[in-house]
């Protein structure tokens, strides 16, 4: 698990869950990288959205599919934000020798999913090439793991 500690800490540019005063500091750290993936992707899919303001009708569907893709993907990021801050005394005491590894899991999948979203949607050209169905099944495993995480946290 050292391994995906050391690559969650180089991809937040930071040494996360080092000690116990760290603890929320590094949660928040990760709600905003995942945040800055998911506003990148919300980014990605308005602009095209915008690149035809008044559109054909046959593509009206795609506009709409958009629109429900971003409110979901800026909804998620809410969920992130909105997640309850990790009790730094309760959580570390819990997780500091068995748990951080499974807690570094939660995060590293966060981070990730919101960064494959931002990615699939910076690789779109045209609004008809925007794959929603894959792009909202990556936002339901991003909830899913905001859940177990929320979950782990409270049990653990």
């Amino acid at each position: 698990m050292a391994d995906l500690a050391d690559r969650l800490r180089g991809l937040l540019a930071s040494d996360v869950y080092t000690d116990k005063g760290r603890l929320r500091s590094d949660d928040l750290l990760v709600r905003e990288r995942v945040g800055h993936g998911l506003g990148a992707a919300a980014a990605c899919v308005r602009q095209s959205t915008r690149e035809q303001p008044f559109p054909p009708a046959e593509v009206m569907e795609p506009i709409r599919r958009a629109e429900r893709l971003v409110r979901a993907i800026e909804d998620t990021s809410a969920a992130v934000r909105g997640l309850p801050v990790l009790n730094q005394d309760k959580v570390w005491d819990r997780v500091r020798s068995a748990g951080l590894d499974e807690l570094m899991q939660f995060d590293w999948t966060m981070v990730g999913e919101a960064d494959a979203l931002a990615a699939d949607a910076q690789r779109v050209l045209a609004l008809d090439e925007l794959d929603v169905t894959a792009m909202e099944a990556r936002l339901r495993k991003l909830r899913e793991v905001m859940s177990d995480r929320q979950r782990y946290v409270e049990i653990s």
